[in-house]
């Protein structure tokens, strides 16, 4: 049985993200440039301003190996006046799951070759303790 509410979804939206902004004194965006990402980022860019909380602190943990055009619209949201911009580009291990000899993909990695080169405004000291990709939100976000 479906419940219909009498609120849209965009208003539904809306509310969710005004109760995260009233409910924590510190919020964190976390991006990576895809379309719910995008969306989610909208919305509490609307909700920031609305409230007088701007800039909002966008984190794009940077895995190196990303689709230019990602790269690219990253960048855009990053120049954005009302971001504050955690672009995270710092050596990190993820398991590889693309080769059979090689057990970790290293991202960013000291006295490689690079993809491409750093950001200008990224992070790129990795002052979280790990440098596993999922162990490394907490510290982060303890951090901020």
């Amino acid at each position: 049985m479906k419940i219909h509410l009498k609120e849209s979804v965009w208003d539904v939206a809306l509310d969710r993200i005004r109760y995260i902004f009233n409910e924590f004194p510190n919020v964190v965006v976390g991006f990576s440039g895809g379309k719910d990402s995008a969306v989610t980022l909208q919305l509490a860019l609307i909700v920031a301003e609305e409230q007088g909380k701007l800039p909002v602190k966008v984190c794009f943990v940077d895995q190196e190996a990303e689709y230019q055009m990602t790269v690219d619209y990253v960048r855009q949201v990053m120049n954005d006046e009302r971001v504050e911009p955690l672009w995270v580009q710092v050596p990190i291990r993820l398991l590889n799951a693309t080769s059979m000899e090689e057990s970790w993909l290293k991202c960013w990695e000291p006295g490689e070759e690079w993809m491409r080169p750093k950001e200008p405004n990224a992070i790129t000291d990795n002052t979280f303790g790990t440098d596993r990709f999922g162990r490394m939100f907490e510290a982060m976000f303890e951090t901020w």
